[in-house]
């Protein structure tokens, strides 16, 4: 049986993708919001912004391995079931936690709100699934019609807040569809995974910048309006401006090269166990803030926040390291 190629380069950006993602979850960091006061964006902030690409990125190396499988009907179903199951699964096991943190075991958000992505994920696999069926100008029509909306519209509230703050966005003024705008990144990791682009790395600074501008005016924009810091990550996804700096982090990222040694050992450790970092880091940070309860909206440096975040992510790949070798590893299985 022929061994399957790994390549280097969807290893880094799994990392990068749950990097982002429990940098996003951890907090920690002063954004530089003060009430009562404009807002504009600090630096802390501006790195912070990254984190709308946890998601996108998610995503998109999902559509870069999995688009051209060609799923059959059987499969396409079971590997749907499987992630609504590990969801559920975790999402209850974080219930507890949750109910724990707050002595209260009427206090709860929906469950599905935990680990929402594995559900958007099941939904990726059955359309994909139909849409290969079709014709490919039906996969980029739908494509088309999500960088419409949610995207461009998304985009068109940010300027009316910005240019108005105390204008009334309606409740649909900035939505994902129901998460549907990973539609766009699964396509776009697929399209872009094609090694025969070869796209100057250069090129890809302009896409970026515009992508980070994007991101800041809509912090700028939403933070104003809402009077709140601004959420780096849920807001942003289905935006041009995480889209533009995802695209450039993907292309930058998937041709990466690094010889053989610790370093390259480790990043290769942490992305066979992506799926288990996205699941236990959420529960190590629930029980660390159900155990020192202290801890709850501290502002720490930012070099200590990121350390913190690869423990955190290190732990997490252990303890699922340690799972998928026991009868157990079902729970962690698509």
């Amino acid at each position: 049986m022929k061994e399957k190629k790994r390549i280097f380069g969807y290893d880094a950006l799994k990392v990068l993708a749950a990097f982002l993602v429990v940098l996003y979850h951890t907090g920690m960091l002063d954004v530089g919001y003060r009430e009562g006061v404009y807002y504009y964006p600090n630096l802390t902030q501006l790195l912070r912004l990254f984190c709308a690409c946890g998601v996108p990125l998610f995503f998109m190396v999902n559509g870069a391995l999995t688009v051209r499988k060609g799923y059959d009907l059987k499969k396409t179903a079971v590997k749907a079931a499987r992630s609504i199951f590990v969801g559920f699964f975790w999402g209850l096991v974080m219930q507890v936690i949750v109910a724990i943190r707050h002595n209260d075991w009427s206090a709860y958000a929906p469950i599905n709100n935990y680990y929402w992505f594995m559900y958007t994920l099941a939904i990726l696999y059955v359309v994909s699934f139909l849409l290969g069926k079709l014709p490919v100008w039906c996969r980029w029509c739908a494509v088309a019609f999500l960088l419409i909306f949610p995207f461009a519209t998304n985009l068109a509230w940010d300027i009316i807040i910005l240019r108005d703050p105390s204008a009334t966005m309606p409740k649909w003024g900035h939505v994902g569809l129901f998460t549907l705008y990973s539609v766009v990144y699964l396509y776009l990791g697929d399209y872009l995974r094609n090694d025969d682009k070869h796209i100057n790395k250069w090129l890809l600074i302009l896409p970026a910048a515009i992508g980070l501008a994007l991101l800041a005016l809509e912090a700028t924009a939403v933070t104003n309006y809402s009077h709140v810091p601004f959420d780096s990550g849920n807001y942003c996804f289905p935006t041009f401006g995480a889209l533009l700096l995802s695209v450039a982090l993907f292309v930058w990222v998937k041709d990466l090269r690094l010889k053989e040694g610790a370093l390259k050992r480790y990043i290769s450790f942490l992305a066979d166990n992506s799926l288990g970092i996205y699941i236990f880091h959420l529960l190590l940070l629930a029980t660390a803030g159900t155990l020192f309860p202290s801890i709850r909206g501290i502002q720490l440096n930012p070099a200590l926040v990121v350390l913190i975040v690869l423990v955190n992510m290190t732990v997490s790949a252990g303890l699922s390291e340690l799972l998928r070798r026991t009868p157990l590893r079902f729970l962690l299985k698509l």
